[in-house]
């Protein structure tokens, strides 16, 4: 398989929703689907272009999405990584807007997440900020590139000269899992970050601007592009619990060096345990 002929397809998606975003960013409607978990209708407009574009391409794929697309050829996220079906077929795991809270108040952090899976192989994976015009992507074993350019994780070592970054589940409690890393992360770091979309937060550790993230309680769909996107860049991803990522339970951590990582998950361990 020519894994470029699948990521020129995530590239044309992505673009494809992003100019819809970008017409549309804080002038729609949207609704609750949970405590503070909005969808609008340019959620689902998005969804339904990307699975058109990736399925009239490779019509032998399905696609894992956030937002599902009647008819067409959908697994449940359920049925992703390591719960992926005995066949393993490849799949594409799809955040049509990842940042739509962003989207609804018009700010420029936003964009479509698209990865393309093997159960838990990682392909390919695209992140595209329409507001920025910044298009990153990443294929397995060749690297990561924004707009075309290879890009590197940083080379921070240390915790107190690390910028971080944490991703809050929408209804965040007080022993919520990322409300504790992040308490760690305020007294360790040198400074801490919220996009407001795990996988801008992902990406801009790929690029070097970012240099540790949490981000414990993900779907597959928030994290898949990214965590391509970080490991081709150099950088070190994880489960929380240090293990594989395994798309089926989402959440990851992040670092751009291992001598980072390992200060990043001893510090956070003294919190969430």
């Amino acid at each position: 398989m020519n894994l470029h002929e699948y990521l020129d397809a995530a590239v044309d998606a992505a673009r494809a929703a992003g100019l819809m975003m970008r017409a549309r960013a804080g002038r729609t409607s949207f609704k609750e689907k949970g405590w503070a978990d909005l969808v609008t209708e340019t959620d689902v407009a998005c969804q339904r272009e990307i699975t058109r574009i990736l399925l009239e391409r490779f019509p032998e794929t399905w696609i894992v999405g956030e937002e599902a697309v009647p008819g067409s050829r959908f697994l449940p996220e359920s049925r992703c990584g390591s719960q992926s079906p005995p066949d393993r077929p490849l799949t594409w795991i799809v955040d049509p807007i990842d940042g739509t809270t962003n989207f609804v108040h018009g700010v420029p952090m936003f964009g479509p997440s698209i990865g393309l899976a093997r159960g838990n192989d990682l392909l390919c994976g695209v992140f595209f900020n329409p507001c920025a015009d910044e298009l990153f992507t990443a294929v397995k074993g060749e690297g990561a590139c924004l707009n075309g350019e290879p890009i590197r994780a940083s080379s921070v070592t240390r915790l107190d000269r690390a910028l971080a970054t944490v991703s809050f589940p929408t209804k965040t409690l007080f022993d919520s899992p990322d409300y504790l890393a992040f308490q760690e992360m305020v007294r360790s770091c040198q400074a801490i970050r919220r996009s407001g979309s795990t996988a801008l937060n992902l990406a801009y550790l790929a690029a070097g601007r970012f240099d540790v993230l949490s981000c414990q309680n993900a779907h597959a769909w928030d994290s898949a592009a990214g965590v391509l996107l970080v490991r081709e860049a150099g950088g070190v991803v994880s489960a929380p619990d240090g293990g594989e990522v395994d798309l089926a339970r989402a959440g990851v951590i992040a670092a751009a060096t291992p001598e980072l990582y390992r200060a990043f998950r001893q510090a956070i361990a003294r919190r969430v345990s």
